[in-house]
């Protein structure tokens, strides 16, 4: 089996990486938001915080299954460490993943390791978005063409109605080469200060959709424990 298509099953593993590493938190909802009018402007509010918890509920369409799979649980991106994603429902599935591991275990079975040397594929597309989040677009733009919704400002009437409200901005990446476009037809990010929804549609025709609620900045550090399961 080659190294590309072993990797395809981590694939899922690497699409945390991507909605956590893009995602810099949200404020509560409808307070304090401004509209995103360029990437520029973007790449500024995505690299804000270097530490951001929450909740995740990813929602994949598969082809071969009639009902969609939904999954649910909370994740923790912290800069310097790395990622937690800890997948509550319909059954429990810990990851961490630091720059070069990748730890996953399903309930109580031991850890599963695996190593950017043992399948580098599995880490290279978190490592392209890994850019954004440090505000490196210029690294993305070799892999995907991007195309970039700014928010639509709403109407006098409307903004009566909706003073602290903005409208989504969209930001559309085709990939153009490979591995990506081996795999993904377009990725869609959207969101108002940050990002809220992602949406990964594969050229076989299954799709995924991850959301974010309950965003926070706080605390500002990783407890023992949270710093504990980055030492593997």
């Amino acid at each position: 089996m080659s190294l590309f298509k072993r990797s395809r099953k981590h694939i899922s593993i690497a699409l945390l990486g991507l909605a956590s590493v893009m995602v810099s938190g949200l404020t509560t909802a409808n307070e304090n938001t401004t509209s995103v009018t360029s990437i520029s402007e973007l790449k500024t509010v995505l690299s804000a915080n270097s530490i951001v918890r929450g909740e995740f509920t990813q929602t994949r369409n598969m082809e071969m299954f009639a009902q969609p799979l939904t999954s649910q649980g909370t994740f923790l991106l912290d800069k310097s460490s790395g990622l937690l994603w800890t997948q509550a429902t319909p059954f429990p599935v810990s990851l961490v993943l630091t720059d070069n591991k990748l730890s996953q275990r399903f309930a109580d079975q031991p850890a599963k390791i695996i190593t950017d040397k043992e399948n580098p594929m599995a880490f290279y597309f978190s490592h392209i978005f890994l850019s954004v989040f440090h505000g490196d677009t210029q690294k993305l733009q070799e892999q995907f063409s991007l195309s970039f919704e700014p928010a639509n400002e709403p109407s006098s009437d409307e903004s009566a109605n909706k003073s602290t409200e903005s409208a989504s901005w969209t930001l559309t990446l085709i990939p153009k080469s490979s591995p990506m476009n081996a795999v993904f037809e377009a990725i869609t990010l959207q969101g108002h200060n940050d990002i809220e929804r992602i949406e990964l549609k594969e050229i076989r025709g299954d799709s995924t959709v991850i959301e974010f609620s309950q965003l926070s900045h706080l605390p500002e550090v990783l407890s023992d424990a949270e710093a504990q399961q980055f030492q593997f």
